[in-house]
This record gives structure tokens, sequence and C-alpha cells, in this order.
């Protein structure tokens, strides 16, 4: 039976800034001073319930009673009870007290965090690269003001995770030797240390750069087109008029654009205009545009536009641009905005988003966005890469196997709406385009049938769980893991947890990934190598679609549909839309070429369509947890297969309508809630309808004020506890600890034993 194969090549990503300054945004003496406090109040209410004092009291003694104030010895209540009572009372009047001051002494303190983080350079340089606007309001960080929930905002997103852009989500490689015995190892000059930090375009950078190219009379002509996405594509001839059905016959992928026209006998002013309407359709692709998998796609074109010998206006327009983006990163933070001022000056079509839609991803929202290597150098051996390799694989056979059972419910959906028949890909695709994942429920129902009655910390699952077959097809995949160590030279295989992060249903060692690794060329034949040896005899269809997003689509090893974005694969393995053909018995579909019967199968991944689900590899994802209001840590011995998590209203956590409550109030209104729901002291908080979490310290004010705009958004949150957290970090510096993740590229072969 094959087993799984981990890619020995692994990506790091830490976080830019150490734990500790969100400690510093804790009103740390003032949830003790509260915690006191509410011990008195228990207390005294455990005396009112237990003894009561009496039914027709003053009103005066009331209101004392409500208030948990000292009693006069006034008789009003039975001899004796008074006595009890006061001591108690006391007690509460001294923690108000105290409350009241560690208030004055928490909001000084954390104002001047929060002043010394809007003050900070790196700070205010992760803003200006992810939002220029919002450096503007870190002017003004005083407490209680806009700015202070942003830099909050910025402080969890930049010390709780682990980004993946700019300096603040460095890349950095580990080499697994797994047959090595000894511990892990690293060496780290610390946070603040680079290896090297670009700048790139955003694609909409690219996008105009390709319309300035095919708008230059003097340009066109020398540019060199070949077919892409469609293999025939006559219907453009109907949209285009008979010259663009002839130019696109005549098309061979060696003659250019002149030399077309010469061919034609055609005007080439009207043959240029043709191709550019053929490029636009989709139907045809140029060598002065790079595939959409280039890392970067500006100095392709410079490079092509200087071996053509071009000395137009264009040129100097992309220099320009290139010098922008070489002086970006070390530009201070209030100058950015004036960088992709020009940028967007130089080339206007580049200045907004297209469709003016707000992109969901925060390296896509800037004209600039930056990538950059850290110094970690690190090797993976002994007991954590034994947990890595071995540990691992139940875990991902469970994911493999659901995602196997969704992929055949998906495709069995996807037959029945067909219907018996051969139909082309783009009219399945019509026809379905509304047809929802069937997601399985095998992995669901087994660990619902776990669930105790009585709440427990943690449920393993190891020996729980019957052992799933091996998957029939070949699975790509990629795990994020946080070793929750403050050593990892300590990590001790079985018993250190090893968290799982995020799931990913493609092989995401890159060449974006690999962009600062010195044998990335190397790195990514022995990828391909191993995706290949995983195939086998399945034939695979990578999907590339046009740049879209600030980062390269994905692209590997088989055959190439060029759905928008081109490649450089070789001629052989591109494949057009119009040759793809989807079989159908009604209960069974398969993705076929016109003229080959051998089924192919889409794994580029990530796109969370039914169609897509159903024509491709198994797609492991993150599995579908019971849907109770407390779920239990879920591990396979040490392996934390998911982090436990407690479902609670928004309302909760919902801004009032009315005047705010003074802070000791709403600090102390939030510690009963926590209690009551059993909510932990840290958590990250999730919304249904927002794609990222938020980290949330109950004894934070500035990061509770973006937990009320998250419960803004949905009637319920999930609260997941912090682990790996505080005191469970292993990659530090003198600044202090940071939150970090290994990303792990797993492949396996299909076939039953």
């Amino acid at each position: 039976m094959a087993e799984w194969d981990l890619v020995p090549t692994l990506v790091v990503r830490s976080a830019a800034f150490p734990w500790s300054i969100l400690d510093g945004l804790r009103y740390a003496e003032t949830g003790a001073a509260l915690s006191e406090l509410r011990a008195a109040e228990r207390a005294a209410a455990d005396l009112l319930r237990d003894h009561p004092p009496g039914a027709r009291l003053p009103r005066g003694v009331r209101a004392r009673l409500r208030a948990v104030r000292p009693l006069p010895p006034d008789g009003a209540v039975p001899p004796g009870w008074a006595e009890r009572w006061n001591p108690i009372a006391e007690r509460a009047e001294r923690h108000q007290a105290e409350v009241a001051a560690a208030v004055e002494r928490d909001t000084a303190a954390v104002g001047s965090a929060l002043a010394r983080l809007a003050a900070d350079e790196r700070f205010r340089d992760a803003v200006a690269c992810s939002s220029p606007p919002a450096l503007r309001d870190l002017a003004d960080a005083v407490p209680g003001t806009r700015a202070r929930r942003q830099i909050a905002s910025y402080a969890q997103r930049l010390a709780a995770k682990c980004e993946t852009m700019s300096f603040f989500g460095p890349i950095n490689y580990a080499d697994l030797d797994a047959a090595a015995s000894g511990p892990t190892e690293y060496a780290w000059e610390g946070h603040q240390a680079l290896r090297a930090r670009t700048a790139h375009p955003a694609a909409r950078v690219v996008a105009a750069v390709q319309d300035a190219v095919l708008a230059d009379p003097a340009l066109v002509g020398l540019l060199v087109p070949r077919r892409k996405t469609w293999a025939r594509a006559t219907h453009l001839e109907r949209a285009h008029g008979p010259l663009a059905g002839r130019v696109l016959a005549a098309v061979d992928g060696s003659a250019n654009v002149s030399a077309i026209a010469g061919r034609l006998g055609a005007d080439l002013g009207e043959v240029a205009a043709a191709v550019r309407a053929l490029v636009g359709a989709g139907a045809l692709t140029h060598h002065l545009c790079p595939p959409a998998t280039d890392v970067d796609p500006l100095g392709t074109v410079r490079r092509g536009l200087a071996d053509l010998g071009y000395a137009g206006a264009l040129s100097g327009t992309l220099d320009k641009i290139a010098g922008l983006l070489a002086a970006h990163p070390a530009t201070p933070p209030e100058h950015k905005a004036a960088i992709h001022a020009e940028i967007a000056q130089l080339l206007p079509a580049a200045a907004t988003d297209e469709g003016g839609i707000r992109p969901r991803f925060y390296n896509d929202r800037v004209i600039v966005h930056e990538a950059a290597a850290g110094t970690l150098r690190m090797t993976v051996r002994g007991h954590l890469a034994a947990d890595l390799t071995c540990g691992m694989a139940p875990v991902l056979d469970l994911l493999a196997h659901d995602a196997e059972l969704t992929r055949r419910a998906t495709n069995a959906a996807l037959a029945r709406r067909l219907g018996p028949g051969r139909f082309p890909l783009p009219t399945a695709m019509r026809r379905c385009a509304d047809l929802p994942v069937q997601r399985s429920d095998w992995l669901h129902d087994r660990i619902a049938a776990l669930l105790p009655r009585s709440p427990v910390p943690a449920i393993d699952l190891a020996g729980r769980l019957e052992q799933p077959p091996p998957p029939e097809l070949p699975v790509l995949c990629s795990v994020d893991v946080l070793p929750a160590t403050d050593d990892i030279t300590r990590y001790e295989r079985g018993r250190t947890p090893l968290v799982v992060g995020d799931v990913h249903d493609a092989a995401l060692l890159t060449p974006w990934a690999l962009q600062f690794h010195p044998r990335a060329a190397e790195r990514l034949a022995d990828r391909d190598r191993r995706i290949t040896a995983a195939l086998g005899g399945v034939r695979a269809l990578s999907v590339v679609s046009r740049r879209s997003t600030g980062l390269p689509p994905l692209a590997f090893p088989g055959h190439v549909l060029e759905l928008g974005g081109g490649t450089d694969a070789p001629g052989a393995g591109r494949v057009g839309l119009d040759e793809l053909v989807v079989d159908s018995d009604g209960e069974t579909a398969l993705l076929r070429r016109r003229g080959d019967d051998v089924p192919l199968y889409l794994h580029n991944g990530e796109l969370e369509t039914g169609v897509h689900t159903a024509l491709a590899l198994p797609r492991v994802r993150r599995p579908r947890l019971p849907d109770v209001p407390r779920l239990p840590r879920l591990c396979w011995g040490n392996i934390v297969l998911s982090r436990a998590r407690v479902r609670v209203p928004s309302a909760l956590f919902a801004p009032s309508t009315r005047k705010p409550p003074p802070l000791a109030r709403r600090l102390a209104d939030l510690l009963q809630s926590s209690a009551e729901h059993a909510i932990p002291d840290r958590f990250f908080a999730k919304s249904a309808n927002e794609r990222k979490p938020v980290y949330v310290d109950v004894a934070a004010p500035a990061l509770l004020d973006g937990l009320a705009r998250l419960a803004a958004t949905a009637d319920e949150l999930d609260l997941h506890e912090v682990m790996p957290g505080p005191g469970q970090f292993w990659l530090a510096d003198r600044a202090g600890s940071f939150a970090a993740e290994i990303r792990c590229v797993y492949v396996r072969q299909g076939g039953r034993p």
C-alpha cells in the first residue's frame, strides 16, 4: 500500500512582532482586581441566598444589599446577620476602589503601549504596506478613538498570526532529514533581520502593462502570437469577423503579427485589431505576455522588449516602474503612498481594482505588494521529523477518505444534474454553475458519536475510529502545522502537541514560495518528480486562470488548460477548452479530452465549486465538525486535529446602541459572560461571514472593540482556543517569542491494495 510522501522542502512563516505587544494591550491589573471583586460579590450573593435577612426591609437597606455595601447597626436585619455581611461588603468596597485605581493605571499603560506601536517604524511600515490610508489614522493614538481600534487590529494580525506578505510575513525554509536521529535545530538572526525584501506589482498593474503593449502601434507588429484556451475557436469568427478567423488559422507560434499580415495580404492595422480582439477573447496570447505563473512578470516584459530592441515610450514607463518597485522596500512608510500614486499615474488603467470590487486578500488591495526572506535556517530531524511523516499519516488518512467521499457524492450529483450523455465542458459548467459541494458526513458523524454528554477538554480519536481505506485516486495537499513547545530541540515524538492549522488541497510549494531559495529550480524539480510519481498513470489537468491576485496561479505537472492565464507549458501539454467533454451515465461523470478515453482530473486546488470538486482529485480540506455549542479539542495522540471551540451568540459582544458603560463595568460584564459560557481568557473569534479570525483577549478593551465589530457580521461567533499560546512558541529572540508555522506538502498515490 502506498504511503504519504512528505516533500522534504518545508516553508516556515512567522509573525512579524513578538507576542508581548499583545500583552501590552491588556488591562492586567484591572482584570485581577475585578476577579477579586467578583469573588466578594459571589460571597455576598451566597449569603443572601442561603441566609436571607428577611422579606420586609427598608428601602435603604435593600439598596445597600444590592450594591454590596456595609449595613449600619440599626437593627433592620436579624441579630448577627450584619456581622456576617459587613466584612464581605467592606471587602467588595475595597476591591471596587482597587478596580477604579487599576483602570487609571492600566489606561495610562495601555495608552503608552498604543502610542509606542503607532510610532514604531516597523509597525508603521507594515500598515503602509497593507493600507496606506490607514497609516494617516495612526497619528491619533488617543485611547477611545478609531486609531486605537486600528492599532489593536493590526497588532493582533501582526503578532498573533503568520502573515503571507512583506517583512511581516517572511518566507523561511527548512529541510527535512527524516533519517537523522538528532534533534531539530535552527539558527536565526532575529525578527528584524532579512535576507531579501522585494516589491511586486499588483495583478492590475500587470494587466495594464499588457493593455499598453497591445495598444502600441510600434510594438504590436513585433508580437509573436500563439493559441490559448481554445483548440479551434471557430465561434470567434462569428463574434469578431472573418479576418479574426483567418488570423487565428495563420497563428503558428513563430510568426509575428507583421509576418501574419503579410501572409494574409491584409492591412497590418486591421490584423493588429483582430489580434487584440482575440487576445481579449482568450483565444490568443503572445510572447510578451508572461505566463500567469511568472513570479516576475514585469521583468519578463522588460527583457522581452530589450530583446526586440524596442525603445519606445512603454520601455521608459516600465523602467520607471521598476525603479519605483526597487525603491519601495526601503522607502519610509509615510512616502510609500507617493510611490503607489506615481505608478498609478504612469499606468492609469491600474489605478483601481477591476470592477471596483474590494479584493478578499490583503496583498491585492494595494498597487504594490512585497515579499521578504527571513534569516531562519532550520533542519527538521529526529522526533519532529517522525511526527511530520509517520505521526501525521493517520490524520491525513482521515482527511483523504473524507475528501474522496465528498468527491464521489459531488460527482454523482453532477451526473444526475446532467443526465446521460456527452457534454462540452462549458455546457456542463453552465448547467451546474449552482451545484453545491456535497460534503461527506463520514468523519463528521463519527466524531459526533464520540462526543460525551458532559463537557471534556479534549478527545483522543486514536483507536476510536476505524481505519479508512486508502484513496482510489492520488491525493496532493498542504498542511500548516504548529509545534506547541518553547524549545523545539526538545520536541518529543507522540507527546509534544503538534497543531494542525490550515489545510489546503494543493501542493503549495510553488515558484512564488521558493523565490528566495538558493536552489529553487532543484527543489521545484524534486516536487514535480514526487507529484508525477504520486499521480502514476492518472492524468491531471491544471486550470490556469488569469492573474487576478497578487500571487501567481498554480500549475503542476501534467496537462494544462489555459483558462484566461497563460503558461510556459510545452504545446503538447496544453488542452483546449473546446476539447474537453464530460461523459455522464447519470450516476458518474468523467472529464475527458475528445478522442481520448483516459479520464482527466483537475488538481490545482482551492476553487470551491461543485463542478471543480466533482471533476478533481480528492480535495483535502479541514474536517466538517459537529455543529454543537461546545466542541472539545480533537486529537490523534499528540496531533491536534482541531482546537477546542465554543459557539456563542454574537449579542454577547455586540456594541450597545445606548451610551457605552464605563470601562470597568464593560470588562466586568464580559468576565461574567465568559464564566457563564465557559469562554477562555484568550481566543480567536471567527464569523461565518468573514474570511479571517481575529485574536481577542477579554482583558484588552482595544481588542474587544474589534470583537464588537466582528459580532455585527453574524448571529453567532465561533471562539477557538489559542494553541499554541504564550509559553508554547519555539521561535524567539531578545525581543520575545513569535508565532510560527511550518508548511508541509504531502502527496500519496491512489489505488486500493
